[in-house]
């Protein structure tokens, strides 16, 4: 059976308040600058796996809540899960960590969201914030068990200079997609690191650049692309 996943990648780039306090260089990190390439790369690894992806706000736009779960709905996607960072008072402070949200009352919810953030703390390393029920939208309002993934705070420093950070944001993909596939009973399969391997063919070497000059034109006129090397001996 080939399940559908739903993928919100949160708010929009320009959405009012979404972004860290002004950081030390004088730079501020918007929100969708780490919810945006999260999602996606967490659709590669939900389609490495096997499963199937339905994007819901795959856009620079702040995407209104009703269209993300009207997607899903009609997409008839088996699980939602929508990916943010989080805020506490917008002012640097040393809170900080992951945390998972499911609907009340959702047992299926609740459990998808024990998985996921069971794996997001041990990729992260980040402090564990538990798992938590909320009357969000996107969670009230999607037929399928649903998620929202807090995955570190903006308006702490350092969990901020993470945001960008290509490394923790393929951490975080991974870590959903490996509590998605728990609770799916899938298998999760890991990034191929082993290393490429090419085989290099040589047709012909020659001491007369005449002749190879001639094997060349013969094989271009069978459709294939030779090229000549010159080595000195």
């Amino acid at each position: 059976m080939s399940y559908k996943i739903a993928v919100d990648n949160g708010h929009g780039l320009n959405t009012p308040g979404k972004r860290t306090p002004v950081m030390p260089d004088g730079r501020v990190i918007r929100e969708w600058e780490f919810n945006y390439p999260t999602a996606k790369k967490l659709g590669k690894v939900l389609k490495r796996c096997g499963l199937d992806v339905v994007f819901v706000s795959d856009t620079e736009k702040d995407t209104e809540l009703s269209v993300r779960v009207q997607r899903a709905n009609n997409a008839k996607a088996d699980l939602f899960v929508s990916i943010h960072y989080n805020a506490f008072k917008g002012v640097w402070g040393t809170h900080g960590g992951v945390e998972t949200f499911h609907y009340p009352g959702s047992s299926k919810g609740k459990r998808l969201a024990e998985l996921v953030q069971k794996e997001l703390v041990k990729a992260t390393g980040l402090r564990n914030r538990g798992v938590k029920y909320q009357n969000f939208y996107v969670l009230r309002r999607t037929l399928m068990p649903a998620i929202l993934c807090e995955c570190g705070f903006m308006d702490n420093l350092e969990e901020a200079r993470l945001m960008l950070d290509d490394n923790y944001q393929q951490k975080v993909a991974e870590a959903i997609g490996k509590g998605i596939c728990n609770y799916l009973g899938v298998k999760y399969v890991p990034v191929d690191s082993s290393p490429k391997v090419l085989y290099r063919v040589q047709v012909g070497a020659f001491a007369q650049r005449e002749n190879a000059e001639k094997l060349v034109k013969e094989l271009k006129a069978k459709g294939y692309n030779p090229f000549i090397i010159r080595e000195e001996r």
